[in-house]
């Protein structure tokens, strides 16, 4: 829920898990103190007075709370870096809910400001520093006795031995200065092939992350990107770890939405390369990378994942130059440590995050053996463990866990990118995730298909339907919908509510700040059929609910104006299997769409980026139709 600015002059009601409101000013009453108000308001006693600037209270004295709005066209962290506020810290006193990038704020909307807040160390530091660096003024000595009157007109420079002087003038500060950056830019270029030091190119990036949306695309960032070469790549990325030890350098790019794809992804591979070449890679290394980084960027909307790329990266910085990467589908798959212990509810078992993503992972690669073989033997294949590819198998994510328990996906609400029209679309991609009860993953209808490189991979209805729902949801804030994506295992989301809480909270006000009514909000399911031999889409609906009927009646029309795809209504009773996550629908319009079949003989349309666009574009049409009715 987005915090809003409350005018009022009553202290809000202290509560642990609600995020306090932010005020701009408050009249002191009888018996209240600065310890009672600032815990009141979520503070410390230290931030309460810097934000008021009093040490003391008297009553009906009206206290006004620093505050400021975020400049025009930037966005949260631009206003941090103006009071020179850690980023962090600015986000924890304003009780922006993480992740912190990610937030968009409103128009008007008021952020507390303590200037220098979180930098205080760092200034201490730097002052000690720079105060030790001085010359320490001397106070004159007392005259010693019989102590003979200095020569000074008089005496030769080459009898008489001066002390140095404690001080320049301001002409040989400026020629001390000059020489010493020369020097330093000497060095620079000579060691790292860069007139900066990696600290200094590390520090320029993350500055203009900070300073810009969309900061790719600026001067000041293109500038010290071009200064990475294959001397300095990996000292660079290290550095940026220093900096930002919770987003990598390629994550604050891919993260940078303003800016264009292409210039994203040109930054993500102009790093690649360099410390390929820095390492001595192949090319077929490079394009495994390409094929990962093309594939995020067209499986997420607007932010990718980076974990695999920074896993690439990170292999690389701990190799030799004469290292060259390989990958292959026959190595363990390396999961990243998690010992989060997760409980499951049916066995009452306990296991850690790490264990079921790697009994996931274990799992699925015996299954797809399994299913290939017989999908080989259908086919009259000859059967070859060589040519599976069990990529989309290692990918399987980890469990999302809350409070020791599996739970569904995050359901946060992704706000449109352009101006609002006040609907909301609630997207469930089918499958995935785990099941709380006995930790097994849910990667739905299953199938192969033949990639480029002649081998076979497993079709997975969950991971197409994420990259259905990722390419809708960019679609529908461009046009100004609201989304809420709630996806994850079937079950999961059915025992715990996962839909009608979230259609719940968005017609209260608790989701989004704002109450959306029954006829702004619509649930799409994302699914792939599954029944070999067969083809074509169809929407999924119960005729008894006239919503539901209207809007399938839109979306159907507006698919099958493309002939590249047949899609047919499709009756489903409120009882009938298969269409259970409707049930949780509290009402609101409502239907399951089946794309294509995972495994018929046209399944290769899931597989398709263009029939992907295609089918998502008449979704969007069919929707402003249905609102425009």
């Amino acid at each position: 829920m987005t915090p809003k600015v409350n005018n009022s002059t009553n202290v809000p009601t202290p509560k642990v898990t609600a995020q306090p409101k932010r005020v701009e000013q408050y009249k002191v009453k009888q018996g209240v103190t600065i310890s009672t108000l600032a815990k009141n308001m979520g503070l410390t006693v230290t931030q309460f007075q810097a934000l008021t600037g009093v040490t003391s209270l008297k009553t009906g004295t009206v206290l006004k709370f620093k505050m400021d709005e975020v400049p025009s066209h930037k966005g949260i962290m631009a206003l941090a870096q103006k009071y020179n506020m850690d980023f962090t810290e600015f986000c924890k006193l304003n009780k922006i809910p993480a992740p912190y990038r990610e937030y968009s704020p409103k128009k008007g909307e008021k952020f507390y400001i303590i200037n220098g807040l979180g930098n205080s160390a760092n200034k201490t530091q730097s002052a000690n520093k720079t105060q030790s660096s001085k010359p320490t003024p001397k106070s004159a000595p007392a005259k010693p006795a019989q102590t003979k009157p200095k020569r000074v007109a008089q005496t030769s420079h080459k009898s008489v031995k001066t002390k140095p002087r404690t001080s320049m003038t301001e002409a040989e500060k400026v020629i001390h200065t000059t020489a010493a950056a020369g020097a330093k830019v000497v060095s620079n270029v000579v060691t790292w092939g860069s007139r900066y030091s990696p600290a200094e190119i590390a520090q320029g990036l993350n500055k203009s992350a900070k300073d810009h949306w969309g900061a790719v695309e600026k001067a000041d960032f293109q500038e010290m990107l071009k200064q990475i070469n294959p001397k300095n790549a990996s000292a660079v990325i290290k550095a940026y770890k220093k900096i930002s030890p919770n987003e990598s350098l390629i994550n604050t790019i891919t993260s940078e939405i303003r800016s264009g794809k292409d210039a994203r992804k040109n930054a993500v591979m102009y790093i690649y390369d360099s410390l390929a070449q820095e390492k001595k890679y192949t090319q077929s290394a490079r394009a495994k990378f390409k094929a990962n980084l093309d594939k995020e960027f067209d499986k997420w909307v607007g932010m990718v994942d980076t974990s695999q790329m920074d896993k690439t990266i990170d292999s690389m910085l701990a190799k030799t130059s004469s290292t060259q990467a390989t990958t292959s589908s026959k190595k363990p798959t390396k999961v990243s440590h998690n010992g989060a212990v997760v409980k499951l509810t049916k066995s009452e078992k306990t296991f850690t995050v790490s264990d079921l993503q790697r009994g996931a992972i274990a799992s699925g690669k015996k299954e797809a053996i399994e299913k290939f073989k017989e999908y080989c033997k259908a086919n009259n294949i000859q059967y070859d463990e060589n040519m599976l590819d069990l990529a989309p198998i290692e990918r399987y994510p980890a469990p999302v866990v809350k409070n020791g328990k599996v739970v569904s996906a995050e359901t946060a609400l992704l706000r449109p990118t352009s101006k609002p029209n006040g609907k909301v679309v609630v997207l469930n991609p089918g499958h995935g995730g785990y099941s709380s009860r006995n930790g097994c993953f849910d990667p739905g209808s299953y199938s192969f298909i033949k990639k480029g490189n002649g081998k076979y991979a497993p079709l997975l209805e969950y991971a197409k339907m994420k990259e259905y729902s990722d390419d809708l949801t960019e679609k529908l804030r461009a046009q100004g919908y609201a989304v809420v994506i709630a996806g994850g295992h079937a079950q999961t989301m059915s025992d715990q509510n996962t839909i009608t809480n979230v259609i719940s909270k968005l017609n209260s006000g608790q989701k989004g700040g704002q109450k959306y009514s029954k006829s702004n909000i619509v649930l799409i399911s994302l699914h792939a059929d599954s029944q070999p031999g067969s083809s074509g889409s169809g929407v999924c609906y119960d005729s008894k609910f006239a919503d539901d009927t209207k809007l399938q009646a839109c979306l159907n029309k507006n698919l099958n104006q493309d002939d590249w795809i047949k899609s047919a209504p499709s009756e489903r009773r409120w009882g009938e299997k298969g269409i259970q996550v409707l049930h949780q629908s509290e009402q609101n319009p409502s239907v399951l769409l089946e794309v294509e079949y995972v495994n018929g003989n046209k399944s290769q349309n899931l597989d398709s980026r263009d029939y992907r666009t295609r089918y998502t574009n008449k979704i969007v049409a069919g929707l402003n139709e249905y609102f425009k009715k």
